[in-house]
């Protein structure tokens, strides 16, 4: 999970539907008992990552120390993770991030350079999924720009699998993706 974690940062500076501002993707695996989520935000570099740094810059230095970047790693965090609502047919599923990283693009000064920040959780499910039972994604983004957007499921064994969903998805609208017979 910390190879897929750094991989995904390591090629987060790619910006996608606007030229500058927030850029978030959000990838979810499924299997009939669990939700595998990786969510990663990308703030392209310009004025907004030079207030966001400044704002974390307690002492005002001009440089972010280990407490200061774990203060705008938890900023970054709340903007991904405090709108979001992910359920399973209508029953939320609760949020726990496992594992969470930063990345300043090798910049720790209070600068315009960008940064992104990947967040990596694991939610059991009390019960089994069924085939024909809907994962429900819903978040509205720092900027209302669109979210990217994928579900991948765990096929069963000896079923076909369900077709992966990618799309580019408007902020705040509610996404059901129909689920199939999902292996463990």
């Amino acid at each position: 999970m910390r190879l897929v974690l750094a991989l995904v940062l390591s090629s987060a500076a790619t910006a996608w539907a606007h030229p500058e501002g927030f850029h978030a993707r959000f990838v979810f695996t499924l299997t009939k008992t669990s939700v595998t989520g990786l969510l990663v935000l990308d703030v392209d570099s310009g004025e907004r990552c030079e207030l966001l740094r400044a704002g974390a810059d307690a002492n005002h230095d001009g440089v972010l120390s280990r407490p200061e970047r774990a203060t705008l790693l938890a900023k970054l965090s709340s903007f991904l993770t405090k709108p979001l609502k992910l359920g399973i047919s209508s029953s939320p599923l609760p949020l726990t991030v496992t594992e969470s990283k930063l990345n300043l693009r090798n910049d720790d000064s209070v600068s315009r350079t960008g940064l992104s920040v990947a967040l990596l959780f694991e939610v059991k499910h009390p019960h089994e999924v069924s085939p024909g039972m809907h994962f429900e994604v819903e978040t509205v983004t720092p900027d209302q720009s669109p979210l990217r957007l994928e579900v991948l499921q765990t096929p069963a064994p000896k079923e076909p699998p369900e077709p992966d969903f990618r799309d580019e998805v408007p902020s705040g609208k509610r996404v059901r993706v129909r689920l199939g017979a999902l292996g463990r």
